[in-house]
């Protein structure tokens, strides 16, 4: 396990609070979750055909923006002791092969009888800071007194 995962208590976790990594969007990630996922939508893998889309050009699944949010819920905020209850997601504007983006979640509010906290999920274009992708994520923090390392 990887010694840089935060391990935030529901106490520790204050309204306001972020946390953020960048990421590029390269042809090898796009190819690898186009396997994983089955997704093989030409839009996708396809540059001959996507080039006579409104896109011009290939697109990377949206849903590697959800993967990213995993990565932010799951090691950067809150980490270790988190439990991914949902993720509403909001595309914005498509990723492409080669951008660099923010991954970013805020901390928006939290509900004490259930140990729950929203966390508002972004992910932005590093070069023109416009939001391809957005949304609202919900942790439960799970209360494993008995885990240390």
């Amino acid at each position: 396990m990887p010694n840089s995962i935060p391990e935030l208590r529901f106490e520790d976790c204050v309204q306001g609070m972020q946390a953020e990594f960048s990421v590029t969007i390269t042809e090898e990630l796009v190819r690898a979750f186009a396997e994983l996922s089955g997704d093989q939508n030409p839009i996708h893998v396809d540059e001959t055909y996507a080039e006579q889309t409104p896109f011009h050009g290939r697109i990377a699944h949206g849903m590697i923006a959800s993967a990213l949010f995993s990565r932010l819920i799951g090691m950067h905020l809150p980490g270790l002791f988190s439990l991914y209850l949902s993720q509403q997601l909001n595309f914005r504007k498509p990723m492409h092969i080669g951008d660099e983006v923010i991954v970013r979640g805020t901390i928006t509010q939290k509900t004490e009888s259930m140990q729950v906290i929203r966390i508002r999920t972004e992910l932005i274009h590093q070069g023109t800071l416009e939001t391809l992708v957005d949304g609202e994520a919900m942790v439960k923090m799970r209360v494993d007194k008995s885990i240390s390392r």
